[in-house]
């Protein structure tokens, strides 16, 4: 399982008035926007930059715009205004991104625009309800094709929910500029379902020995885990080790793809920015699946299962950073081995190498905090 692309944030300026269209562009070059609609008489307001990407919007009657969009450098892309104004944008676009915005109110517009999957670039979907379950048709249909779906938000609420469809989400969310509030509360949403990637290092195991009886937690999640993906588990501030998801062979009992046996309860969780102690995450709670490659995604807390087992101490060191990990002592928890595949824990040994991320240490309430704080 891959983790998330970036969501890109998509606005429609095309219902803006004249005289609301020189203030609000001039509040979108500094938002978080990644791709701008506007209509022709709107480019004139509309001064560039080169991370806002702009599209126009077209449909019959455009025709005789065709000399003004082939010379003009601001446009990267052309959108038909319906499905049967693809012919139009074509015509217009010449080299540029081709695009088109459909209307979804039912199972017929809704196979029109699953259709044009692979025929153009991107699809602007506007569905007349907030059912998720149309959205994830089209996604599945334009899956593995060159063509990424944009939805049209009906409202911010709709936001978080949207983005996660289909693991991914869309390849983008739209607002209009007409509420350019939305832009700042959708574009955190954006910000939480975007990927994240921190560099991950090769540990040496220092020591590695049974410890004695103590409590464990295992934490089960409301997603499945990919095989090279577990969570970053640690005793100190300075760093942990990645804890692989029991999604890998066991011959007594059947895989928990959703589940890290985290190892004592004492333990810090590391996620994109903030530590959780695993004794205080608690159903509901976001916290971050890390794979071999670094990539952190938010996964959902279904419940923490803590018991009573016998654990083991793997303390390793990267430069002259030091990271210890307390894990159930028992062969079938593994943890990521330094050439980014699974061990055994009982196999690994001083010498070893894992994989794992290191820190500035010091935190108080998981935040990291400036000031000397002594942990070993």
């Amino acid at each position: 399982m891959s983790s998330s692309p970036q969501t890109a944030l998509w606005v429609d300026a095309t219902t803006l008035t004249p005289g609301e269209t020189p203030d609000a562009l001039a509040y979108l070059r500094s938002s978080a926007a990644s791709y701008l609609v506007v209509r022709h008489d709107q480019l004139a307001e509309w001064q560039p930059i080169d991370r806002l990407k702009t599209a126009l919007l077209v449909g019959a009657g455009d025709e005789s715009l065709a000399e003004q969009i082939a010379t003009d450098e601001r446009i990267h892309m052309v959108i038909a205004r319906t499905p049967a104004d693809l012919p139009v944008a074509r015509a217009l676009a010449g080299q540029r991104g081709v695009g088109a915005r459909c209307e979804i109110v039912d199972g017929d517009t809704m196979n029109e625009a699953a259709d044009l999957s692979g025929e153009v670039d991107v699809v602007l979907a506007v569905f007349a309800d907030e059912t998720n379950i149309p959205l994830e048709l089209l996604l599945a249909k334009a899956q593995s094709t060159r063509t990424d779906v944009v939805k049209q938000l009906l409202n911010t609420a709709e936001a978080h929910t949207v983005a996660g469809v289909l693991e991914s989400g869309p390849a983008g969310l739209m607002v209009s500029a007409e509420h350019l509030s939305a832009v700042d509360l959708v574009t955190q949403v954006v910000k939480e379902h975007g990927q994240i990637r921190k560099d991950l290092v090769e540990l040496e195991v220092l020591r590695a020995e049974p410890i004695g009886m103590g409590h464990r937690g295992c934490i089960d999640t409301t997603t499945l885990f990919g095989e090279d993906e577990g969570m970053i588990i640690g005793s100190t501030s300075s760093g942990g080790i990645l804890v692989c998801a029991e999604v890998h062979y066991l011959p007594y009992m059947k895989l928990r793809p959703f589940r890290v046996n985290a190892g004592a309860v004492h333990s810090y969780v590391f996620g994109a920015e903030d530590t959780a102690y695993i004794s205080d995450l608690e159903a509901g709670e976001r916290a971050h699946a890390v794979a071999a490659d670094g990539t952190f995604r938010e996964v959902g807390i279904g419940r923490i299962k803590t018991e009573v087992r016998p654990l083991r101490l793997i303390e390793a060191r990267h430069g002259d950073v030091t990271v210890n990990v307390i894990l159930q002592d028992d062969w079938h928890v593994r943890v990521m081995g330094g050439d980014g595949k699974p061990k055994n824990l009982t196999d690994v040994t001083p010498g070893s190498t894992l994989l794992g991320l290191v820190t500035e240490p010091g935190r108080h309430v998981g935040i990291k905090v400036s000031e000397h704080i002594d942990e070993h």
